[in-house]
This record gives structure tokens, sequence and C-alpha cells, in this order.
């Protein structure tokens, strides 16, 4: 079963914290270790409602494994760092964990002890930047990811949560690095791809109208949107093809259907060439943006279009400009629109979709230049117009007798003013014909064709024809 690729993003609903997992080890050694809050997870994509949960770091060990004994200055600070972490205090609980780390190596500790502070610190730096504005100052690798990687090495608790972080955390540095960095790419993917799969192994007896399904639901939708985020800039975004055929049925007949569906089927667009599949569907999802820029939304169309290789789909990307830049109505948007759908017109003549947006483009110069007093200019977008059959191709031709008429041209502006109505005739009635009746008794009024003036008028009384 098809959709509409074009369909807007589904709207998800405020995000549902999760339960975290309890610091077993450190709740060991620090009894006041207790269970915090949740942290929405920061996403970049029209998905922008998912939230997970913030894990504990360490597993359900009987005790912590040590390198030596821990003074009562390293235990308080261990303390301080975890209240910290639990209070969501990251800045606290990344500069406390970092001294408690480095008093650690230099006492050549090791063990679960340490990989639990260690995430502590990692996630709290994530978090701290995902709250600034400009690029991470530090080695964003070394700093934060390292640390999370390094711990998920040792204690696998919760791993869901943990693989999405670690992916999270490589995506921001792929992000922050030029976009072309193929192994923080991978690394990124992977993490995220295996949290997916544990959490689809979580809910697999579950309905999908379940709880707990919505949830993994949600989950899944930022998968595959973040899949499409790579797909974007990716040397090898073919890769992404299979696994976005293969996630996305997981949300079908789930509260957000038409989202999967609509990703599911744009992996067909372009022969399944994703890297411009991606690009036509960020342009798709910024056109419904309003806080979008408009020029930088057709630059991403732009990149669609360049690289687009079959004609139908490249003529679809066009298209798809012209419409959009003809919401904006202003002078210089609508000569964009024709042109764009002079673009798509051109790669498919056949489609009667693209006509129709060609033919709708070129009357809207027409009647502005008309309203201009432009005549010549009008009759030429009206001429153009009137060359291909496109559904409401009879307001071509009401635009080009008027303008024909307003230059003197008897023959032009009577033959197409009579041929506007007729065609109206047979697709309009009441207020929406009435336009082109009249249009057609000024014309032979004009002209000195008093007699059958009145006679269209009368036969037009009802639609108020003066």
């Amino acid at each position: 079963m098809k959709r509409d690729s074009r369909q807007a993003p589904v709207a998800l609903p405020a995000p549902r914290p999760l339960i975290p997992v309890i610091l077993t080890v450190l709740a060991l050694v620090a009894p006041s270790f207790a269970p915090r809050a949740t942290a929405a997870e920061p996403v970049t994509t029209p998905a922008d409602t998912l939230a997970a949960g913030a894990p504990g770091a360490a597993d359900g060990a009987a005790g912590a494994v040590r390198g030596g004994d821990e003074s009562a200055d390293q235990s308080a600070v261990r303390n301080d760092a975890i209240t910290a972490y639990n209070a969501q205090n990251y800045q606290r609980a990344a500069t406390l964990a970092a001294r408690w780390l480095d008093r650690a190596q230099a006492d050549r500790r090791t063990g679960r002890e340490v990989a639990a502070l260690s995430f502590i610190l990692g996630h709290s730096r994530y978090e701290l930047h995902q709250k600034e504005t400009t690029r991470y100052a530090g080695d964003y690798k070394a700093d934060v990811v390292r640390p999370i990687e390094e711990s998920l090495r040792i204690l696998q608790d919760d791993p869901a949560f943990k693989n999405m972080l670690l992916g999270n955390a490589w995506h921001t540095l792929w992000s922050e690095t030029g976009r072309q960095d193929a192994d923080a790419e991978s690394r990124a993917h992977w993490h995220l791809l295996k949290s997916i799969l544990i959490r689809q192994e979580e809910v697999r007896n579950a309905a999908r109208s379940a709880p707990e399904y919505d949830l993994f639901a949600r989950h899944a939708l930022f998968y595959l949107e973040r899949c499409l985020d790579y797909a974007r800039s990716s040397n090898h975004a073919d890769l992404y093809l299979a696994r976005l055929r293969s996630i996305a049925p997981l949300g079908f007949g789930t509260t957000y259907d038409a989202r999967f569906w609509q990703i599911h089927d744009l992996t067909y667009f372009d022969d399944g060439h994703m890297r411009a599949a991606a690009l036509w569907q960020r342009g798709l999802d910024q056109m419904r943006d309003p806080k979008a820029d408009p020029d930088a939304t057709l630059g991403i169309f732009a990149q669609a279009a360049d690289i687009t290789r079959r004609k139908r789909d490249r003529a679809e990307v066009f298209r798809q400009m012209s419409d959009f830049v003809s919401t904006l109505d202003t002078p210089e948007r609508r000569l964009q629109a024709a042109d764009y759908a002079k673009k798509s017109y051109e790669l498919d003549p056949a489609s009667a979709e693209i006509r129709r947006q060609y033919g709708t483009a070129l009357h809207l110069l027409s009647y502005a230049a008309y309203a201009s007093g432009k005549f010549d200019e009008a009759r030429g977008r009206a001429q153009e117009a009137v060359t291909f059959e496109w559904e409401g191709m009879e307001v071509a031709f009401f635009d080009l007798s008027r303008a024909a008429a307003e230059m003197g041209q008897e023959t032009e502006a009577l033959t197409h003013g009579e041929r506007a109505f007729r065609m109206a005739r047979g697709r309009a009635e009441g207020a929406s014909l009435q336009p082109f009746a009249q249009n057609y008794v000024n014309i032979l009024r004009q002209f000195g064709q008093e007699g059958l003036a009145a006679k269209v008028q009368a036969e037009n009384a009802s639609l108020g024809v003066r």
C-alpha cells in the first residue's frame, strides 16, 4: 500500500519519561544514591518530542571492583558527584566526576566504580553541550564520547538507553566536524540501531496499541529520522535503504502510522537513491515549518534536484518548489514559481499535475501583469499557458481575451473570450462562472456586437451578468 510521501511529519505526543535504572554498585557503596528524574533526549529531527530516560551508570553486581582503598576525601567527592547527577546539576556532576577520575587514574583504580563515574562525566558533559548554541570548545571525542564508551564496555545495565546516548554523542561529533567522518557516522548509526533492536525485543509480545509499544514506536521513528539525517550528507547514503525499509514497518498501525509509511515510501524515490530522497524529504518538512527560511528550503530542494537521476522524480522536486514559492505570493516569488514549474514541465510534460502547476503559475503572472497595465506581457504569459492542455486552462483563455481586448485585437479577444466562457460553463456554475460570462459580454460590447451581448446577458441573468 503506497502513501503520499509529501505528508507532513506526524506531531508526536509529549515525551513520556522512562524509569531510570538505579546505579546498583554505587548504591551499595553510597546509600545516598537514589534514582533521579529523567531528562528529555534532545532531538534534531521533525520527531523532536522523543524522550529518553537517563539510566544509572552500573549494573546489579554484588560490589565494586577497586584498585585500592578509597580515601574519605575521594568518597565524599564521589557521593557529591552522584548527588549532583541525580539532581540533574550536570555542571557540578561533571566537575566532581572529573576530579574523582583524575585521582582514581593516579591511584591506578579500575573496575565498575570507575566506569560508573565515567558515565556520569560523559553524560553530564553531553547534556551541558546540548544546551549550548555553539560548537564544543574542547575535544568532544575525548571529553564526551570516550567516557561513555569506556563505561559501556564494563557496565551493561540499561543497554538500550546507553547505546542510544552513545549513538547521539557520536552523531554530535559527526555533525560538528563537517558531517563527513565515516567512522563517526558508522559508530553513531550502529549504537542507535543496537538500541532500537534491544527495545524491539522488549516489546515483541506487546500489541501495537499498548503504551509500551507506543514508546518503542517513538524511538523507532527517531531512528528513521536520524538515518535520513545521515543520508543527506553521507557518501554511503544508499546503505540506509535496507535499514529504513526494515524498521519502518514496525510503526505501521501505531499512532504515527502516517509518518512511518511516508518514510517507507520515500525509499522508492528515484529508484532508491537515498541521498536525493532524504534531501527531498528534508525540503518537504522544511516548507511546512513556519520558522524556516524560504531560501534555505529552496536550497535543500535544489540539492535534491541536482542529484536526482530519474526525470520524473526530478520533475516532481521542481513541481514542489513551484508549489512552495507560489504560497509566498510576491512578484519575485511568482516569477520563481513559473520558472520552477517550467523546468518541471520540460522534464515530465505528460503529468497532469505538473501541467496544472505550470499553467496556474503562468496565469498568476498574466493576471498580475494585466493588473499593472502591462497588457503585452499579460498577453504573452497567457499565450504560453494555452500551448498545452491543463485542468483549469479556461482562466488562461480568459487572461488572453482581456489582454487582447485592451490591445485592440478584436478577433483574438472575441475568439478567446467565447472559448473561455464555453469551457468554464462545462466545469463551473454560479459565482464561479459569472466572471467568464461577464468578460465575454464586455468584449462583445467593446467591439460593437450589442445584439449578441444582450442575448448572452439574458441567458445568464441568473449569474448577475450586467
